[in-house]
């Protein structure tokens, strides 16, 4: 399978350097780099039918307005260029975001996550999963009582980067019982894993 990859970055450069980044890759190709405010970008981006589109947040909102409500035939991925945890919580609840890359992560991951969001699958790293747990509780304070002083618990443990059979130690339950309170988490708080 060939992975048709769009970058929708606001940064030319920046994009012009993950295009570098994948050329050599079998399964990846970077089918365009749209250059935000061009007219024609949304009319390239429905003529390319790409399966994952590399954006960041100035992209995303400025000049991709079609995926306001998401596509279900494109996969985005958000690269995060330190735009702060707020913002970044709130794009990722307000849009169909498949996968948060953050500005700091490896090139190797950036390759893993494009396969992974490209197979359908959800890429989130153990801190951005906090920053969004955590951010949810503060853009929505209705929704902080409804999880469990154990859920709010095993939250707490993951944002610290705390694997799920440590969270069964740490908390002497079985890793199967952390499993259902973090599927029960993401019911709570709307999220889809």
């Amino acid at each position: 399978m060939n992975i048709k990859v769009i970058l929708a970055l606001s940064n030319q450069l920046f994009s012009e350097g993950i295009k570098k980044l994948l050329e050599h890759e079998r399964d990846i190709t970077v089918a365009a780099i749209l250059k935000p405010g061009s007219k024609s970008t949304l009319k390239e981006l429905e003529t390319m039918s790409p399966d994952v589109i590399l954006t960041d947040i100035l992209t995303l909102y400025n000049y991709l307005p079609v995926f306001e409500h998401g596509r279900k035939d494109v996969h985005l991925v958000l690269l995060d260029t330190n735009s702060g945890r707020e913002t970044l919580v709130a794009t990722i609840l307000k849009k169909k975001i498949n996968g948060v890359l953050l500005s700091d992560a490896d090139p190797g991951l950036l390759k893993k996550c494009i396969r992974s969001v490209a197979k359908g699958e959800v890429w989130l790293d153990k801190q951005t999963f906090k920053n969004i747990l955590f951010g949810i509780n503060a853009l929505d304070a209705e929704k902080t009582g409804v999880l469990s002083p154990r859920e709010q618990e095993i939250v707490a443990l993951t944002g610290i980067g705390l694997r799920n059979k440590e969270i069964a130690q740490r908390l002497h339950i079985s890793e199967p019982t952390v499993k259902t309170h973090l599927n029960r988490i993401f019911k709570k708080l709307h999220l889809k894993a």
